[in-house]
């Protein structure tokens, strides 16, 4: 990568937040199963089941957007 923006870019917190939003908003749930904070993603379910599949929706979503896991 040769162009991009410099760490303390005011940028850079709007772009992330962007793509983030972008990239997301077909995977989430809502509140209280998912809470997405700054870089983190919470899961929440009633069984280890439930939460293993939405690991999987999550992974393969994500992916397919071209974002590593």
């Amino acid at each position: 990568m040769k162009v991009g923006l410099h760490q303390g870019s005011v940028l850079s917190p709007l772009l992330f937040v962007t793509v983030k939003e972008i990239t997301t908003t077909e995977l989430r749930a809502g509140l209280p199963e998912e809470l997405l904070y700054a870089d983190d993603l919470i899961l929440m379910a009633e069984s280890e089941e439930s939460l293993r599949e939405k690991i999987v929706k999550w992974r393969s979503g994500l992916e397919a957007k071209g974002l590593k896991t």
